[in-house]
């Protein structure tokens, strides 16, 4: 009787730390997984800001010749 339950036990201690191992193995691949998509967001923030300040740039210009060209400037 007392080698029956001493056996439940050990296959439950056995499930509980099988499954502590693989909750680990996620938690790494998670983390990873957000670790790539933050530095992802980061370079599209920076391309983001690139083509802003490039479409700024541009609109600076074309209005800077068109007053020219109208001799407003």
């Amino acid at each position: 009787m007392m080698e029956l339950e001493l056996k439940k036990l050990d296959d439950t201690i056995k499930s509980i730390h099988e499954k502590m191992f693989y909750l680990r193995e996620r938690e790494e691949e998670m983390q990873n997984i957000s670790r790539q998509t933050n530095s992802r967001m980061g370079w599209l923030s920076f391309l983001s800001l690139c083509i802003c300040l490039s479409v700024a740039g541009l609109q600076q210009w074309h209005l800077k010749t068109f007053f020219e060209r109208k001799k407003l400037l």
